[in-house]
């Protein structure tokens, strides 16, 4: 590009302040809207799956396999019509993991696995004075569980580590319910009837407004008597260095142990799926808003060009190129392009300063008690740099061509 294009590109920017500012406001608006809408959203899904992955195992053995795939051939010999019935009984009768010692040796070994913590995990009652409330009652062992379950960073008021069969740490929201400090105690009851009197060593609260309602935590060995399991245990957490690759895990380890294993991915689709179905409205908004910033700059360049007529045709009776002209009306649209991008960045930064403070009034959300942290996401504030740069060029291309096959002589007499 030569120098007197240049020029004359930046003249027409702040000699043509009224189209220049319309230029300026398509685009970056289109790039805040771009950038403000996936962030908040990505936002709470991220913050989201992070609580929920961090409260729970990654993937969790929870059970032995049915038996009776393998004995159908003996049930169908031997019992024949029974074969139903017998079957509707295998499935429902809840089985425990008796030999967890020998499937944490069989599975150590695979790459993915960090951490295993065997527990056991039902349905109880905490109870203080005249108050009984329902709990799901997890019994662990501590130095363990805190390198499954992010639980550690998650205490508010005592500890986990030193839990003892004789304590008893709880969530925030049920000791509220409760009444209940560090130091105080409560009765714990088992669905048979088996009680014990714990003290509380400590608080938790994880954000999510199930687990700190409903989540307690005691040793294995105090919720195996709660539960007269003896030495058994209902499941064995799993941590993996990548969450996302859960399902490949989880089929490694069920095809290793022979076991029936579960993982995050699949006990969260809905909000996986929700976001799947995120991604494809937002594709479907960032090109509602392509199209209505780049019909605007269209419109306006059309309007520039018809009222340059005169001076295009006196460049190019002085000698000016086709190219030369059509690189006057790319460049000022480059120009302000790049100046709308940092507007339109600084509009979605205030707008999600706006929308945090909006969800922070307001309190509580369905799933979660604490706020997320909103942040720009980078992904898309590049997408949005590349949005505003290509529309201005794609926008002002057609016009500028239109520019450069003008009649000198026509344009002048015009």
């Amino acid at each position: 590009m030569k120098f007197y294009e240049l020029f004359i590109a930046l003249r027409y920017v702040t000699s043509n302040l009224k189209q220049s500012i319309i230029i300026t406001m398509a685009i970056s608006i289109g790039v805040s809207l771009i950038i403000w809408i996936p962030s908040i959203n990505l936002s709470f899904f991220d913050d989201l799956i992070d609580k929920s992955v961090s409260s729970a195992p990654n993937i969790t053995i929870t059970k032995e396999l049915d038996t009776f795939k393998t004995n159908a051939p003996g049930f169908s010999e031997h019992f024949e019509d029974k074969i139903l019935l017998l079957k509707d009984q295998v499935q429902i009768r809840k089985r425990n993991i008796q030999s967890y010692k020998e499937i944490i040796n069989q599975i150590e070994y695979i790459g993915q696995i960090e951490s295993i913590a065997p527990y056991v995990e039902e349905q109880g009652f905490v109870i203080k004075g005249v108050e009984e409330r329902g709990a799901q009652i997890r019994g662990i062992i501590p130095e363990r569980e805190v390198l499954v379950v992010d639980i550690k960073n998650d205490i508010i008021r005592g500890n986990i580590i030193n839990l003892g069969i004789n304590d008893i740490v709880i969530g925030i929201t049920l000791a509220d319910k409760l009444n209940l400090s560090v130091g105080d105690r409560v009765t714990v009851t088992g669905p048979r009837g088996t009680s014990k009197n714990l003290k509380v060593l400590g608080i938790f609260s994880t954000g999510l407004r199930a687990e700190d309602e409903f989540q307690v935590y005691v040793s294995l060995k105090t919720a195996q008597q709660l539960f007269e399991l003896g030495n058994d245990v209902n499941g064995i957490g799993i941590k993996i260095k990548d969450i996302y690759r859960a399902k490949e895990v989880a089929g490694e380890i069920r095809e290793v142990t022979g076991l029936d294993v579960d993982n995050w991915m699949e006990e969260n689709s809905q909000i996986l799926d929700q976001i799947n179905r995120f991604q494809l409205i937002i594709v479907f908004i960032n090109f509602l808003i392509i199209f209505s910033a780049a019909s605007s700059i269209t419109s306006v360049f059309i309007m520039l060009i018809a009222s340059k007529s005169k001076e295009i045709g006196i460049l190019k009776s002085m000698g000016a190129k086709n190219f030369s002209v059509m690189s006057i009306f790319v460049t000022q649209a480059i120009s302000l392009s790049i100046l709308a991008y940092f507007i339109g960045l600084c509009f979605a930064y205030l707008l999600i300063a706006w929308y945090a403070g909006i969800i922070e009034s307001a309190g509580e959300t369905v799933f979660t008690s604490e706020v997320p942290e909103f942040k720009i996401s980078v992904e898309y504030a590049v997408l949005a740099f590349f949005y505003s740069f290509l529309t201005s060029i794609l926008a002002s291309v057609i016009p500028s061509y239109q520019a450069a096959k003008l009649n000198p002589v026509e344009a002048i007499n015009g």
